[in-house]
């Protein structure tokens, strides 16, 4: 996939089938308008193209509310890189960008810059200034500037109640299967790992302890069954997600117990699958009560991968 930022532009010899969007997730319904793209892609002998905004118009317009990411820029770029994308535009979302009317943003960029061959939008997709950017005026700005112009049919069934709201929902819920059953892979959170107390050393559970990006979203508070990948390999995990009030902890942190793994990865970035919830944090009476319900997590979740096909 070729990745296109800054001062957006692209050789007219390239035939290009454009979508854009923000593709937070890339869940099962991005999944769809990829499949679509491609699909038509082939019939027409072109190349795919994705334009996402970074950052998140939401963090821009509205920084003070908390907004949360299902996906990063890169674990974003990570996972469309599975969907046949021959390329990729990142567009830089401003204040003054945002003011962009749906004519400039067609004629300026879509056109002038990346000479579309053709543009697949959804049913429901608007954009620009005022969203004054609808399938209508897209369809006079395809005879006026000659692009083709596709529109994305409506989903039916489980995958059209969709969307990147609800999967937040379900993980800051803590209902990891179900989120994943909408994202159509297991819910993904990549992080570098960092110096923690090494309390858990202490207990036998030595912990890696992850930095995640400041606008990652956090599943609820507890106890997750996760699969860990550090370089190409992968191994089992328990990972708590919490304040750790045994320890009278104050911050919210993000710890993993790998199993089978005694290696010096301080430093490194790893990605965390997570496939289940275990149960809640809690607050026990000793650290040796911890130790002995940590004996259970552990035991808990090598038969929870047993289990698994």
């Amino acid at each position: 996939m070729n990745i296109h930022t800054k001062n957006l532009n692209i050789s007219k010899n390239h035939k290009i089938i454009l979508t854009l969007g923000m593709f937070d997730g890339v869940h099962l319904g991005h999944q769809y308008v990829l499949k679509y793209l491609s699909d038509i892609a082939k019939k027409e002998e072109a190349e795919t193209a994705v334009m996402t905004f970074n950052p998140h118009p939401r963090l821009v317009l509205q920084p003070f509310t908390g907004f949360e990411l299902l996906t990063t820029l890169e674990e974003k770029i990570q996972l469309l890189e599975k969907f046949n994308v021959q390329h990729l535009f990142i567009q830089e979302f401003t204040k003054d960008f945002s003011q962009l009317s749906a004519l400039e943003f067609v004629r300026d960029i879509l056109v002038a810059r990346l000479h579309i061959h053709s543009l697949v939008i959804g049913y429901d997709h608007q954009f620009g200034n005022n969203r004054d950017g609808n399938y209508e005026r897209l369809q006079m700005f395809s005879k006026q500037f000659g692009f083709k112009l596709y529109k994305l049919p409506a989903l039916s069934g489980n995958n059209s109640v969709i969307s990147s709201t609800k999967i937040r929902n379900k993980i800051s819920e803590g209902k990891i299967i179900r989120a994943n059953e909408y994202l159509g892979y297991n819910f993904l959170m990549k992080g570098k790992v960092i110096k923690g107390d090494k309390i858990g050393a202490t207990l036998g559970f030595p912990t890696a302890n992850i930095e995640i990006d400041e606008h990652k979203i956090c599943p609820k508070n507890g106890v997750y069954f996760v699969k860990v990948k550090i370089k190409e390999n992968y191994f089992y995990g328990m990972m708590n997600i919490g304040k750790r009030p045994t320890v009278n902890g104050l911050n919210k942190q993000i710890e993993v117990h790998i199993l089978d793994f005694n290696r010096d990865i301080y430093g490194e970035e790893i990605e965390i699958y997570f496939y289940d919830r275990s149960r809640d944090e809690n607050k026990f009476s000793s650290l040796e009560e911890l130790k002995n319900r940590l004996a259970i997590d552990k035991e808990n979740t090598i038969n929870y991968f047993k289990k698994m096909p």
